[in-house]
């Protein structure tokens, strides 16, 4: 089986994940989740020769875990974004630089960043940019499983935003 067919098999296994994600209420079982759908897309990631797209799902992984733990702060945020970087730097470093290994740094800084906005709004537009970057990213490196979901994720966080704008309206 060639890593391309691999990958997308892989990278379609973490997709399922992310949407039986959006079905969840509880921000524990949602965590842990996320963290499968990271691992699992991510090593779909790395087989198509995504290596930013490995770490920064890795990375993720361990925000995650502290976010059971602990409360997200803007210190801590600094801490992982930085984390992020590093380890990124030290990655492409080995695996060779690409432009389009910046995509999923920018995504993941970005939404680290923005986590914990207490405008539904803003989340959205957010879940948006970051989701246009993946997609980016992901028809460089021809993963059709993961850029059919990023099409349907940005769907819903077109319909999401609208929703929340309304929302947000008529509590104005």
């Amino acid at each position: 089986m060639s890593l391309f067919l691999l990958g997308n098999i892989v990278a379609f296994v973490g997709a399922l994940f992310m949407v039986g994600i959006g079905f969840m209420h509880d921000k524990r079982r949602i965590l842990l989740c996320q963290n499968m759908q990271f691992l699992i897309m991510g090593i779909g990631n790395l087989l198509l020769g995504g290596v930013s797209g490995f770490v920064a799902d890795i990375v993720s992984i361990f925000r995650n875990i502290f976010c059971l733990k602990r409360e997200l702060t803007k210190g801590w945020k600094v801490f992982f974004i930085i984390i992020q970087v590093c380890v990124s730097t030290v990655f492409i470093g080995i695996a060779g630089f690409a432009p389009r290994e910046i995509l999923p740094i920018a995504a993941t800084l970005t939404y680290t960043w923005m986590l914990d906005t207490k405008k539904e709004t803003v989340l959205k537009i957010v879940m948006l940019a970051t989701q246009l970057m993946w997609l980016a990213y992901d028809i460089s490196l021809l993963n059709i499983s993961s850029m059919v979901f990023d099409f349907l994720t940005i769907g819903s966080n077109i319909v999401g935003f609208i929703r929340a704008r309304k929302h947000e309206a008529l509590e104005a």
